[in-house]
């Protein structure tokens, strides 16, 4: 089958309605649709009773998902002497991500699974070029995923994102913010787990948290929530914008005092603001991201770690902190979390629009 450069939503993915209004059979069987794909990008092969027990589905309404999905080309078969299991099959629906951010793009192409196809930077230029670069990154998915079909292109926000996704027409282009992207990069390759609270750290220009809870995008009132490095946090006050963003950081070598200075005034600050959320939103987890080379981000956490401890057992401090994390993905954490928006948007549960039957 080859590449679909514009693809509609079938009448069994209809897009999701606001969350005031009722849901209809046909959400119900699109949301059972995408439970199953979700199980299966997860859990592996399966067989329709494992899917039954997982999903909470009955056998027979698995059986007839698994009829549909196996016709749109979406699973497989696969048959041994004891078993019949039901698979994603590799390649049969792609997407792309980009992330605008920074010096040079970042795109990547992955396929439902999540397996990566390939990936490269380009540069950050007008709209018409990045679009350009981006449109050839999709001539090259025939070639790595013969058959397969283009579900959409991800996007980060930002002052080019909107006219770079006018030049891609008539592709599908969807555009979010770097935090939903990097928290959702986490859920879908990471550590996290499908109705998990956690929040995810962004370390760039500015000090940004993505904040999953209860396996939902949570965005605050005009999507304010995250905006962390307006806090005043340590012994000074100090914003913590001006303290743990890599704007301060002169290089990225380890060895350098100044870099080993930005460590420990970062976290120290930043373990102020984990102290907080911790107290009013009590995620499981913290993960810290970003842009950044994977040692520093590892060197980061690990003093984290550290304070963490310590605070825990001081009698003026919370008895309890969440486990603070590196990023699963180190620094593509934001370019593969928005290349997985495209699927969220059509065929997987999509935690940032949530499904609730009335």
């Amino acid at each position: 089958m080859p590449i679909d450069r514009s693809p509609p939503l079938p009448a069994r993915f209809p897009e999701r309605r606001d969350q005031t209004s009722g849901f209809n059979l046909v959400q119900a069987a699109d949301h059972n649709l995408r439970v199953t794909l979700e199980a299966l990008r997860r859990g592996g092969a399966m067989t329709r009773l494992e899917l039954a027990h997982v999903t909470g589905l009955t056998v027979p309404g698995i059986a007839n998902i698994l009829r549909r999905l196996t016709g749109d080309g979406l699973i497989e078969t696969r048959s041994s002497a004891r078993s019949t299991c039901f698979a994603i099959r590799p390649g049969s629906a792609v997407s792309i991500g980009v992330d605008l951010a920074g010096e040079r793009a970042r795109l990547i192409a992955t396929d439902l699974a999540g397996t990566p196809l390939f990936a490269e930077d380009g540069p950050v230029g007008d709209a018409t070029e990045t679009a350009g670069w981006i449109r050839k990154a999709v001539s090259r998915l025939s070639q790595v995923a013969p058959g397969g079909r283009l579900h959409g292109i991800g996007l980060t926000a930002g002052e080019q994102a909107e006219p770079i996704r006018a030049a891609l027409s008539p592709y599908r282009a969807i555009v979010e913010r770097d935090t939903v992207a990097a928290a959702i990069g986490e859920r879908q390759g990471g550590v996290a787990k499908a109705d998990d609270s956690f929040v995810f750290i962004l370390l760039g220009s500015t000090v940004r948290a993505g904040m999953i809870i209860g396996g939902t995008v949570f965005d605050g009132a005009e999507h304010k929530a995250g905006l962390v490095g307006l806090m005043r946090t340590g012994r000074d006050g100090r914003y913590l914008d001006e303290v743990a963003a890599t704007s301060r950081l002169p290089s990225h070598d380890l060895s350098e005092a100044a870099v080993q200075q930005w460590l420990d005034e970062a976290a120290e600050h930043l373990t102020d603001m984990i102290i907080a959320m911790a107290a009013f939103i009590g995620p499981r987890l913290i993960v810290v991201g970003g842009r950044l080379p994977t040692p520093l981000l590892e060197a980061l956490a690990a003093r984290l770690q550290m304070l963490r401890r310590s605070r825990m057992i001081d009698p003026t401090h919370p008895f309890w902190l969440p486990e603070i994390r590196c990023s699963t993905l180190s620094d593509q954490g934001v370019v593969q979390g928005i290349a997985a928006i495209p699927f969220l948007d059509i065929l997987l549960p999509d935690m940032r629009r949530p499904f609730q039957l009335r």
